[in-house]
């Protein structure tokens, strides 16, 4: 009688529990797994409509109010190494609670290169700069270096490496890598070359490579831009962390110079202003940014 008592109300206080869930702000809580391993992938990112983005935590779970989404809106799931994924809402009852990203495939398959005679080589192109400052102190904010193709060379962005600090003791906290493409006339970028990425510097490497040869980006005829973002406030701990003297948010520090240029006079570097939301020229900083271009070995 006393356990059949105890079931009971354990029975109620549950029921109170998920009521009480229910009642308040119902969330979305899908586990984002890799199709083959069916492991969780916990750098995937979930974006409603490209204007909201949620970060998945160790779990690879995101949560997601359900009042933030409506039927008719688009939902991209994206990972780096990952086919992205958009699934359209017809009714927010019928959405997925787990969510497989297949695998991309590595390699130029669609690249047609064979016919060429001309020998295939990968160059380094961007910052050769010293660096002993970082950049890196506000969520939301954006930085970008733009690489010139002055010697109209043909080929593909292979990867792009990014020169990281972890004097906020953030260097593997999560930050947006984007890649435009510069026109001519243009000082600042418009049009993207690849969809977005959410990336984690796990290693906690100096130099985080990213690959980027699966993609197949050709290299733009007046050069490109390599675009990293800060990501908001709710994508890191809030912690204050002590950094020289000062107490600085726990995120991720991207390498900077100062000095005189000595190479790349036709690279510049670019700032979002956090208030207006506009592009200005920084020429007096240099980005610590690189790209590797597959390129013809004229």
């Amino acid at each position: 009688m006393r356990n059949n008592s105890f079931l009971i109300l354990f029975l109620c206080a549950l029921g109170f529990i998920c009521q009480a869930q229910t009642k308040g702000n119902p969330l979305w809580q899908p586990r984002i797994v890799d199709a083959n391993s069916l492991v969780v992938l916990e750098t995937a990112n979930i974006s409603i409509n490209r204007k909201i983005d949620y970060p998945i935590n160790s779990q690879g779970v995101a949560n997601i109010p359900l009042e933030s989404i409506n039927e008719g809106d688009s939902i991209f799931i994206s990972c780096m190494g990952f086919k992205t994924l958009n699934l359209f809402v017809q009714n927010k009852k019928n959405l997925l609670h787990i969510i497989e990203l297949t695998p991309v495939s590595y390699g130029l398959k669609e690249v047609k290169i064979s016919k060429s005679k001309n020998k295939l080589k990968e160059i380094t192109v961007g910052t050769q700069a010293f660096s002993i400052t970082s950049n890196g102190v506000y969520y939301d904010s954006s930085f970008g270096l733009y690489i010139n193709n002055k010697d109209k060379q043909t080929g593909f962005i292979n990867a792009v490496n990014i020169k990281m600090f972890d004097r906020s003791n953030g260097i593997e906290m999560p930050f947006r890598l984007r890649l435009y493409k510069k026109e001519l006339g243009e000082t600042f970028p418009r049009l993207e070359l690849m969809e977005p990425m959410i990336l984690q510097n796990v290693k906690k490497k100096r130099w985080f490579n990213i690959d980027l040869s699966h993609l197949g980006i050709k290299l733009p005829e007046e050069g490109f831009f390599i675009v990293v973002e800060i990501l908001d406030k709710e994508y890191y701990s809030g912690k204050l962390v002590k950094s020289f003297g000062s107490y600085v948010s726990q995120i991720p520090n991207f390498a900077e110079t100062t000095f005189p240029k000595a190479y790349n006079k036709d690279n510049y570097s670019i700032t979002m202003s956090t208030r207006s939301k506009r592009w200005f020229l920084n020429s007096k900083t240099e980005y610590q940014f690189q790209a590797k271009i597959l390129t013809y070995d004229e």
